[in-house]
């Protein structure tokens, strides 16, 4: 099994090398603009398996988070 990071590391232990998983939380942080956009990313997606929200609504909110991010080239289709 290699780090859930994605460096290729082998971990000792468990999905990280340590530390690993910061880096990864900072990636997809930095990926989607910060933690509060992050933040909207993982609530749209609650809220759409809950059935409070489309999975339209839910594209909506996941362009939104990522045309505010500046990179929307691989989610315009």
């Amino acid at each position: 099994m290699t780090c859930e990071c994605g460096c290729g590391e082998t971990p000792a232990r468990g999905a990280f090398s340590p530390g690993h998983d910061q880096r990864l939380r900072t990636s997809l942080e930095k990926r989607v603009g910060g933690l509060v956009r992050l933040r909207t990313l993982v609530e749209s997606a609650e809220r759409l398996a809950r059935g409070e929200i489309n999975a339209e609504e839910h594209m909506a909110n996941v362009r939104g988070v990522f045309k505010a991010a500046g990179g929307t080239s691989r989610l315009d289709g």
